[in-house]
């Protein structure tokens, strides 16, 4: 019994981290879309783009933590664990969609460049850049005793980098 306590108070832990770095996740996503509004920046509105499929596969991985504790039945032998890869499909195509908009945003300004404020853009842009890093050490521990929370912890990093 002291195992499955053990897992039941791991799975909570993780859920606490997730939810603050989908927090971060979802502060930073509003910042990049004023800043991108500010700045008149496509870099900034590409990222928040990025920062939302983020958000939302933080969220996916929060919902299989959750349904994950659920047992396997006699119809779901295998529990829910195929939710997993319909929300990595989920992700996907929302990641598709928003580069279709971007790219469909570049095209237009490379007809008719817009004027942007490097300053402003740099300085939220940095926003985001700290929000990850803040992640990054949120994640740290738990990435070495789950494969979900490995994933977000990977993510973050390459979003860091």
């Amino acid at each position: 019994m002291g195992h499955d306590h053990t897992h039941a108070s791991a799975a909570t832990r993780n859920q606490r981290r997730l939810a603050i770095v989908l927090a971060l996740a979802i502060t930073t996503l509003v910042v990049e879309l004023v800043g991108a509004a500010v700045a008149n920046s496509l870099a900034l509105l590409a990222d928040a783009g990025h920062v939302f499929t983020d958000a939302a596969g933080i969220t996916l991985a929060l919902l299989a933590i959750r349904f994950a504790q659920r047992p396997a039945t006699s119809s779901r032998t295998f529990g829910y664990l195929r939710l997993e890869i319909l929300a990595a499909v989920v992700n996907a195509v929302l990641l598709l969609l928003i580069a279709a908009f971007v790219l469909v945003e570049a095209w237009q300004r490379l007809s008719q460049p817009p004027d942007i404020s490097p300053g402003a853009m740099l300085a939220f842009a940095l926003v985001g850049l700290v929000a990850n890093g803040i992640s990054l050490f949120i994640l740290r521990e738990a990435q070495a005793t789950s494969l979900n929370m490995r994933g977000a912890y990977l993510e973050v990093m390459g979003d860091l980098a």
